[in-house]
């Protein structure tokens, strides 16, 4: 039924254009038959928790975002930083950047304008940051804005970016530029505002619906500064399972299949082969962990160190690479940073070691002294005697892979002793800010599995790991899910943020990482690519560092 009044919906917003796109002929000739506009449908097995850049870090639904969202900086295909709304990447060398690293100079492109048809200029840069800072809204994130003291608008087309301190990552900044007049007529209550739920942005293609949980529809803007699009029209359509979306894909009812995983390999071989699709495929990257809570009071079982460590021996990471994704994937021995410059190469890694796991538990007092299998505490400090070792386990909901992942772990842990309860929930529940009660925002998990990388190419991501970032009724806007909060870690990682020497800063990140190894919170599980499936009627399709599928989306074009 879902799938039939999709393809309803998707039908006639395409008549619609149809009936408007052409003017009748000329008398005396023949009628002109309207073109029928060209589309493209990506479907997601996912849903979007929020489109719009200022409140997500959301792989799927920063990407929906991005589509029509755009910056001062972006990114060219090899992953490389180039101008956007800036003409070009400031620097020291171009005497845009100062020597102490406190003033950066933007030099804006003329003839830019929003999906509203307003100019893009320096006013809409200082105001989307006033708007990030107001205590009035709860952006995701205020890390790096919060260093800034002012910006000048000497003009419409230059913005002097004033730090109070330097702050290495400047490049990340400003990666979405509202109008000034939308923030203007919004607030207060912009967080609420039809306006921040379908942004307006100068990217290729503007937002037209969007409809949680079904489809987001966007159509060219024929302003877009690099020409128009070679779509008329994209469609973003959330599937309720894997299984859901590649069914889909078989019969055509969308044209890509996004970011499937490696256990999908096997269907996605059989359609390439029978000619259907062409499998695109990414590197592996970023890392699938299982967090163990870092906040006591939400998840008491993992206060004691021991059960982490031993969490951590009981996993054999290589079988679920063999058994489920077919060999495609690498271990990550545990860090954000798997597979960058800026990796700790030198983290001992917990290999698989159930009996080690067991001796751990066994040893620090935690016994099966029923004979159920599970163990129960009997003298530990901290706890209870006959506290069972037993938790829930939160991941998304409909992702074959993820859900495969799980049952195996699940009986990993059994095996040492350890009970995990399966509670999954929809991603758009997982993922939500605080506002949105997330359950990640919340805490609302004892150990809780997700996938995170480099969104850009800045080893700046200690956001998801600062005690400032535990988002809370006083922090809605905090961005840290692991409620981990670390002293040391803290100290590295914001010395990190000030260091203009790439080695010293290296050096911090990757001592952050350490520390984070040792306390044993997070069990990184492996790094694995994305594979999609794109129609062959699609052409210019292609994967791009960090931009992944929209990165040329403007280019796409399609064959019948």
């Amino acid at each position: 039924m879902k799938t039939l009044l999709r393809a309803s919906l998707l039908l006639l917003a395409a008549l619609a254009l149809i009936a408007c796109a052409t003017p009748a002929a000329p008398s005396g000739e023949a009628e002109m038959e309207a073109a029928e506009p060209t589309v493209v449908r990506l479907g997601m097995n996912q849903e979007l928790e929020f489109l719009n850049v200022m409140y997500t870090q959301g792989g799927n639904s920063l990407q929906a975002s991005k589509t029509a969202q755009r910056g001062l900086l972006f990114l060219d295909a090899q992953g490389n930083w180039i101008g956007e709304l800036a003409t070009e990447v400031p620097s020291v060398a171009n005497g845009l950047v100062s020597p102490d690293g406190t003033q950066v100079t933007y030099n804006l492109r003329e003839g830019i304008t929003f999906h509203d048809g307003t100019s893009a200029t320096a006013s809409d840069v200082k105001a989307t940051w006033e708007a990030i800072m107001s205590p009035d809204n709860t952006p995701i994130t205020r890390l790096g804005y919060e260093k800034i003291a002012s910006i000048d608008t000497p003009d419409d087309y230059t913005v002097v970016v004033n730090f109070s301190e330097p702050f290495a990552s400047w490049k990340i900044l400003f990666d979405f530029i509202l109008p000034e007049e939308v923030i203007e007529a919004n607030s207060p209550g912009l967080d609420e505002s039809l306006a921040m739920r379908q942004p307006v942005g100068f990217g290729p293609f503007r937002i037209v619906d969007w409809r949680a949980g079904e489809f987001v529809e966007y159509e060219a803007f024929d302003d877009y500064w690099q020409g128009r699009p070679g779509l008329d029209k994209f469609f973003i359509v959330i599937y309720p399972s894997t299984e859901a979306l590649l069914a889909a894909l078989e019969v055509g009812e969308v044209d890509i299949a996004w970011g499937l995983r490696a256990a999908n390999l096997p269907t996605l071989l059989d359609l390439q082969d029978k000619g259907v699709i062409n499998l695109v495929n990414a590197p592996p990257a970023g890392g699938e962990r299982y967090v163990m809570n870092g906040d006591n009071s939400q998840a008491p079982i993992f206060t004691d160190r021991n059960i982490r460590v031993a969490l951590q021996h009981a996993v054999d990471k290589q079988s679920l690479i063999d058994n489920i994704l077919h060999g495609q994937a690498e271990i990550n021995v545990g860090t954000e940073w798997h597979g960058t410059p800026w990796q700790n190469r030198d983290l001992v890694p917990y290999d698989y070691d159930p009996d080690l796991a067991r001796s751990l538990l066994e040893d620090n007092g935690w016994v099966d002294s029923d004979g159920d299998g599970i163990r129960e505490s009997s003298g530990v400090e901290g706890y209870e005697d006959g506290t069972r070792l037993t938790f829930t386990h939160r991941t998304t909901s409909g992702v074959l892979q993820r859900e495969q992942v799980q049952l195996l772990v699940q009986q990993m842990f059994k095996e040492v002793g350890a009970e995990m309860v399966i509670e999954n929930r929809r991603t758009a529940e997982l993922f939500g800010t605080w506002d949105q009660n997330g359950t990640w925002s919340h805490g609302d998990y004892e150990m809780g599995g997700w996938s995170h990388g480099l969104r850009v190419p800045d080893p700046e991501i200690s956001n998801r790991f600062l005690c400032n970032e535990i988002a809370s009724e006083d922090n809605p806007g905090g961005s840290q899910w692991h409620r981990y909060c670390s002293a040391d870690v803290d100290a590295a990682l914001i010395a990190a943020q000030t260091e203009f020497d790439d080695d010293e800063r290296t050096r911090l990140i990757m001592e952050a990482q350490r520390i984070m190894h040792e306390d044993a919170y997070a069990l990184y599980l492996f790094a694995t690519g994305r594979h999609y499936g794109v129609s062959t009627r699609v052409q210019g399709f292609e994967l791009r560092p960090f931009t992944v599928w929209y990165g040329n989306i403007n280019e796409w074009t399609v064959s019948e």
